[in-house]
C-alpha cells in the first residue's frame, strides 16, 4: 500500500513567525535562557583558549610527536561553532570575521616576550581550517531554502527542540560529561591500539580524544533533541520563545502565544524524520576516506617518477605527521559538509513533491480520481492512500540564528 499526502486549501497562509516580523524575548522564557547559556558557553571558551593558549613554555609530546596543529584545528572549530549558535555570531559572515580575528590575536601574542613561544603560520592555517570545517557544517545543517510547507515546519521544529535542550544548564553539563566520557574512550582505545611507527602515542591519544568527544556530544545533542521535540508535542510549547501556548477557549485552531507568533501546529508528516541521510553520509565519509588513502598509496607509487609529483609529495611528508593530519581533517570535514548540504538540499526538493507524485514510479497523481481517499496510479498500477492536512503553516525562517 502506497500513500501520499496532500496539503489543505488552507497551507499558503503564513504564520507571523515567516513575515520578517521580530518578536521579543520574554525574560525567564526558555528561550531567553536558551540563549543566555549558548552566549555563556561562547565567552567561556574564548576564554580557556586564550588562557591555555598563553602558558609560557608549554609543550605537548616529545619532539616530533606534537598534535599542536590538530588541537588549533579543533579548538577553533569548536569556538566557531559556539559563536554560530549564539548571539555573539549572528550570521556567517560575523561569525568568521570574528573567529578569524580571535584566531590573528591569538597567533601574534604568541610573540611577547617571556611567553617563550612564537608567531607560526600553519597554525594560523590550522586554525582558517577548524573555522572554515565548522562553518561549512553550520551552513550544511542550517534551515533549508526550498522544501514543502511540511518541511520547513519539521526544520523549525528541530531548531526549536535544539534551542529548548540548552536552555538548562543540567544539559550542558550531561553534554560535557559524554564529551568527555567519549574523549577518555577513543583517547584510550587508539592509543593502545593505534600504536604504529609513523605516528607517534601522543598524537594518536590526541586524534581519539577528539573523535570520541565528536561522538559522545552528537549522541547527547541527538538524544536531547529528539526528546525536546516529544516535549514540544506533549506541552504544546512556542516555536519561538518555548514557552507552553495559553489554552485555546474560542474553539479556534490558531492559538497567538504571550511573545506574539501564532501556533502553526503539527507538520503533516507528524513524526521524527528517518536517519537515511546521516547513514548515507556516513558511507559515503567511509567510501571517501579510503579512496582518499588508496590515492596516497598510489601516489607514493607513481610520485617520484613525475617531477611536480615529487616536489609536492616531499613538501607534505615534511610537514610532520600532526600537520598532515590537520590538513587531512580539514578536507574531510569540508567533503562531509558539502556531502551533508547537498543530500538535505535534495530531500528539501524532493519533498515539494510530496503528495503530488507516486512514490513508486514518480507520475502525477494530480486529478486521478479516487474512491473516498484510496486510488491506483494510472502509470504502474501502485494504489495509494491519500491522507488530507487539516490544517498547515508556512515556509519561511527555520528557526533562530538562520541566515537569511
Amino acid at each position: 500500500m502506497k500513500s501520499f499526502r496532500s496539503p489543505a486549501a488552507g497551507q499558503d497562509a503564513h504564520s507571523d513567525l515567516d513575515s520578517g516580523i521580530t518578536f521579543p524575548v520574554i525574560p525567564g522564557s526558555p528561550e531567553w535562557w536558551s540563549r543566555y547559556w549558548r552566549r555563556a558557553a561562547a565567552i567561556g571558551a574564548v576564554t580557556i583558549l586564550l588562557i591555555g593558549t598563553h602558558i609560557p613554555k608549554l609543550v605537548i609530546g616529545q619532539p616530533g610527536d606534537g598534535p599542536d596543529k590538530l588541537l588549533h584545528f579543533f579548538a577553533f572549530a569548536m569556538i566557531t561553532l559556539l559563536l554560530r549558535i549564539s548571539d555573539l555570531g549572528r550570521t556567517t559572515r560575523r561569525t568568521a570575521v570574528i573567529a578569524g580575528l580571535l584566531a590573528l590575536f591569538d597567533e601574534v601574542t604568541q610573540e611577547i616576550p617571556g611567553l617563550h613561544r612564537s608567531f607560526d603560520l600553519l597554525d594560523l592555517v590550522a586554525d582558517a581550517g577548524g573555522i572554515a570545517v565548522a562553518l561549512a557544517w553550520c551552513r550544511a545543517l542550517g534551515p533549508p531554502r526550498r522544501g514543502s510547507v511540511a518541511h520547513h515546519l519539521e526544520s523549525r521544529r528541530r531548531f526549536a527542540a535544539v534551542r529548548l535542550l540548552l536552555a538548562s544548564i543540567q544539559n550542558w553539563i550531561h553534554i560535557g560529561i559524554a564529551g568527555a566520557f567519549g574523549a577518555m574512550l577513543g583517547g584510550v582505545f587508539l592509543g593502545v591500539f593505534g600504536r604504529n611507527p609513523v605516528i607517534g602515542p601522543v598524537t594518536m591519544i590526541v586524534v581519539g580524544g577528539m573523535s570520541g568527544f565528536i561522538a559522545g556530544v552528537v549522541a547527547v545533542v541527538e538524544a536531547g533533541r529528539r526528546h525536546s521535540i516529544r516535549r514540544i508535542d506533549a506541552e504544546r510549547r512556542c516555536l519561538w520563545c518555548l514557552q507552553v501556548l495559553p489554552d485555546s477557549n474560542s474553539g479556534e485552531e490558531a492559538v497567538r502565544c504571550q511573545c506574539g507568533t501564532v501556533d502553526p501546529g503539527l507538520p503533516v508528516t507528524g513524526g521524527l524524520r528517518p536517519r537515511r541521510v546521516a547513514f548515507r553520509i556516513a558511507g559515503l565519509l567511509i567510501v571517501i576516506a579510503i579512496l582518499a588513502m588508496l590515492g596516497y598509496v598510489i601516489l607514493l607509487r607513481l610520485g617520484p617518477a613525475v617531477p611536480f609529483l615529487r616536489r609536492g609529495l616531499v613538501w607534505y611528508t615534511g610537514l610532520g605527521a600532526s600537520t598532515s593530519m590537520a590538513f587531512d581533517a580539514i578536507g574531510l570535514g569540508l567533503v562531509g559538509a558539502l556531502l551533508m548540504g547537498r543530500s538535505r538540499r535534495l530531500a528539501a526538493i524532493e519533498s515539494e513533491s510530496e503528495g503530488q507524485h507516486c512514490f513508486q514510479c514518480g507520475q502525477d497523481l494530480r486529478g486521478v480520481s479516487l474512491d473516498q481517499t484510496r486510488g491506483r496510479c494510472p502509470e504502474c498500477g501502485a494504489e495509494f492512500h491519500a491522507v488530507w492536512a487539516d490544517s498547515m503553516a508556512v515556509t519561511g525562517s527555520s528557526g533562530d540564528n538562520a541566515e537569511r
